[in-house]
């Protein structure tokens, strides 16, 4: 059994300017973070308001939670995420954007007892407008992406009211 990781869901429906937004950006960080995919700027709602609607129903429902980063990422075929954590925040989250079922999922493994393979993994099937919110420590990762079209997807990083 996984320790420790809780995994919340909600349903916030995507706008499809959203996505052609974030195919304009391309790779903004060259893949030199753990994802190795095209990558947009860390703060992207700093400056770019398209966001907006999503930031506000994010905060609904996290009323005592503010997002202190926010990126988007496309994933093309044989692109991937290593196996990573968002230490130094309070709740880390994925946001599906353009996605199928059969997009690679977004795993949490069983870091405890990797010898068990991936019987006691938690695996997110991606679905287009699911939020998916998580301790900022869990370690997760997307294997290589196999589908011929982008799997676009917004994460970002949360802080606690109080704490910044």
């Amino acid at each position: 059994m996984l320790k420790d990781v809780k995994i919340e869901s909600h349903f916030i429906p995507v706008d499809v300017k959203i996505r052609e937004r974030i195919l304009s950006y391309g790779d903004e960080l060259n893949r030199s973070s753990p994802v190795k995919a095209d990558h947009t700027r860390w703060r992207l709602h700093n400056d770019d308001r398209a966001f907006d609607s999503f930031i506000d129903k994010f905060h609904e429902i996290y009323p005592k939670y503010r997002i202190s980063e926010l990126w988007a990422v496309t994933y093309r075929q044989g692109d991937y995420a290593e196996a990573h954590n968002h230490f130094g925040f309070e709740l880390a989250f994925a946001w599906f954007v353009d996605t199928c079922s059969h997009c690679t999922p977004l795993v949490f493994p069983d870091i405890c007892h990797p010898w068990l393979a991936k019987e006691n993994d938690r695996i997110i099937t991606p679905s287009n407008g699911m939020l998916y919110v998580f301790g900022s420590k869990d370690v997760h990762y997307v294997a290589p992406h196999t589908c011929t079209h982008p799997r676009i997807v917004m994460s970002g990083n949360v802080v606690k009211l109080g704490d910044w």
